[in-house]
């Protein structure tokens, strides 16, 4: 269980998200969008999946290797046959920690032994090593950063907002896209500001399925975004793609 309460626990989360630790210059020939899954239920994959490939679109589904095949928050997490098969369509399958662990609890060794034992376990069933990380709860510390930034080319957190301008590669901005969270107009609105301004707007969330839980998105919300993505001829493309084409590597 995270302590909110801790005031030294939440010094280092505010820190964390205040503090550039890999600054970057963001610069890219057109808006962006991204959408993004976490942990990932089974559901993100069957009802998520065709809907992005049938605008001839991928997402980014990070793979915590340790909850596959089990339940989390109510939700059948998705297997590894699963998550590689994504891998085969061309979906990304990201970092999201072996054990989904809260990154500010676990001491640096176990840190650094949990991300790697989950590096290779993508690796083995997508055939390369996830590009990018999210964590795991959004939970950012000043210590995990530190740790893992020059592991990933980047790593998405989920303190809302559009990325442009100078950014952090470590704790990439995104927004949420559950079903309890906001309307159609209020997405509307952040993608116009997108297409006006510019910039990289990675949307976030967790099982896609018509009954969504609190931290999910219905097919019926997540195809009307898609829509509306693409009438404004916005790009959509996965997170490890908009990094490479930025030119953000590892820096490790």
């Amino acid at each position: 269980m995270i302590d909110w309460t801790d005031p030294l626990a939440g010094a280092s989360r505010r820190l964390a998200r205040a503090v550039p630790f890999r600054p970057f210059r963001l610069a890219l020939e057109r808006p962006v969008v991204s959408f993004s899954f976490d942990d990932f239920p089974l559901s993100a994959a069957d009802n998520a999946a065709p809907l992005l490939e049938a605008h001839n679109a991928r997402g980014t589904f990070y793979f915590a290797d340790r909850l596959a095949g089990d339940f989390e928050n109510g939700q059948l997490i998705a297997g590894p046959d699963v998550a590689a098969n994504l891998a085969r369509n061309r979906h990304e399958i990201g970092g999201h920690t072996s054990n989904h662990i809260n990154v500010q609890r676990v001491a640096p060794d176990q840190l650094i032994a949990d991300v790697a034992a989950n590096t290779s376990a993508i690796a083995a069933l997508s055939g390369q090593a996830p590009t990018s990380f999210a964590y795991p709860f959004g939970v950012v510390s000043l210590n995990a950063k530190r740790l893992l930034a020059p592991r990933f080319a980047g790593l998405r957190g989920i303190q809302p907002g559009i990325n442009r301008g100078w950014i952090d590669l470590a704790h990439l901005h995104a927004q949420e896209l559950y079903d309890v969270s906001g309307d159609l107009d209020s997405i509307g609105q952040l993608l116009d500001g997108l297409q006006r301004s510019g910039g990289w707007l990675i949307f976030y969330t967790h099982d896609v399925r018509p009954d969504p839980s609190p931290i999910g998105c219905s097919p019926a919300r997540f195809g009307a975004v898609l829509d509306m993505v693409r009438r404004r001829d916005l790009a959509i493309e996965t997170v490890a793609e908009t990094l490479h084409q930025i030119g953000a590597r590892p820096a490790s």
